[in-house]
């Protein structure tokens, strides 16, 4: 039961994502261009379109579908923990569209966990919603997904800020 919360909130996440770097590319972009990795605003495009359509292909379906999502956490734990290792001079991982989101060990443990949750429920056939329950559970379980979903956002994104205001890690 831990893992299908765990990967529902890391699929709402993943959707924000990619719709964040569909409608701004360019923090992706840069991301990606100090990483040394290939890097061009069509890519950025279709990588959000790949995050919208794995994170919509898991919460719908479940079970294998969200294979894909788990391989998206797993890169992206690969390059944030490159880039907190290596301390890439990156201003933002491109996660969230911002360019003051810049990757830390918060960003680092959330795609692990999210990377193994998602493994758990893709290799057990299960589903992250529990779409043939009664509605209401149904309804609560989405509200805790978004809402962890943003809770995982601020924590990433706005308590490192807050802890180092100067930009120090």
């Amino acid at each position: 039961m831990v893992a299908e919360a765990v990967s529902a909130v890391s699929l709402f996440l993943l959707a924000a994502s990619g719709v964040s770097k569909i409608l701004d590319p360019d923090p992706t972009t840069g991301a990606m261009r100090s990483a040394r990795l290939p890097a061009s605003k069509a890519i950025s495009w279709s990588l959000g379109i790949g995050e919208v359509a794995a994170a919509g292909a898991g919460i719908a379906f479940g079970g294998a579908w969200v294979g894909g999502a788990a391989l998206l956490y797993l890169g992206f734990l690969l390059f944030t923990v490159a880039a907190v290792r290596h301390r890439l001079p990156i201003q933002s991982c491109g996660c969230f569209g911002r360019e003051d989101t810049p990757p830390t060990m918060l960003h680092v443990g959330f795609n692990a966990v999210s990377a193994v949750a998602l493994t758990v429920v893709a290799l057990g056939s299960r589903h992250p919603v529990p779409w043939s329950g009664p509605a209401l559970e149904v309804v609560l379980y989405l509200l805790f997904a978004i809402l962890g979903a943003h809770l995982a956002y601020l924590v990433m994104a706005q308590l490192p800020r807050t802890l180092h205001p100067t930009g120090t890690r």
